[in-house]
């Protein structure tokens, strides 16, 4: 049975052989080839890492200036801020907005007019702005409302008054601080306001 086999085998043995040694030069080639392409993915993956690392170290650097102008700002800010520790309330009003509204009525801009003149004789004051809502709606659009109701008063201040940005802080509460309502909606309108608060030197 062994011998039937192998006697099967020869000729494929035999074919083998053959190619082996008539195909040295192939064999050869084969071997250059797949040395060439070894040393190619070599290359690629140096090529890669060589990306990748100065992707990092542009990133790094991106980061490092970043940093410095942060730094810069946070500097200025700082030294912008010295002196306001001796500040204090010096004046306050408030005005007040339609349901959904952030326009200025003539009530408000005789308010706000009363700020403007005295930041105008005041350079040194700084005016802080505070948006309100009353509770109709979501917290979100009341929030962004509020704030839309302080900047229309801020603006009117920068354009009518030439008063600096940097000197008119503004935020808004939305509902947060809205007061417990008393007779509905009519409470409501005591709701929907700014409070306006001159900052200035002891």
């Amino acid at each position: 049975m062994e011998i039937k086999k192998m006697k099967k085998l020869l000729p494929v043995i035999g074919l083998v052989v053959l190619m082996l040694l008539a195909g040295c030069g192939a064999s050869k080639q084969y071997v250059d080839n797949a040395v060439s392409e070894e040393r190619a993915r070599s290359q690629s993956s140096v090529d890669n890492l060589k990306k990748s690392v100065d992707g990092n170290k542009a990133a790094v650097e991106r980061l490092q200036s970043l940093t410095a102008q942060l730094e810069t700002k946070t500097d200025m800010a700082i030294n912008e801020a010295k002196g306001f520790e001796n500040y204090q309330v010096i004046w306050e009003g408030e005005i007040f907005f339609d349901f959904n509204s952030t326009d200025l009525n003539s009530a408000a801009l005789d308010i706000i007019d009363q700020a403007g003149d005295k930041m105008t004789a005041d350079r040194g004051t700084v005016m802080e702005i505070a948006g309100y809502t009353d509770p109709s709606g979501g917290s979100k659009y009341n929030l962004e409302l509020g704030n839309k109701r302080s900047a229309a008063a801020k603006y009117y201040l920068v354009d009518s008054y030439g008063v600096n940005l940097y000197r008119v802080f503004i935020v808004s509460h939305g509902e947060n601080k809205a007061m417990a309502a008393e007779d509905g909606k009519i409470s409501y309108a005591k709701q929907r306001k700014v409070k306006m608060k001159l900052w200035g030197k002891m």
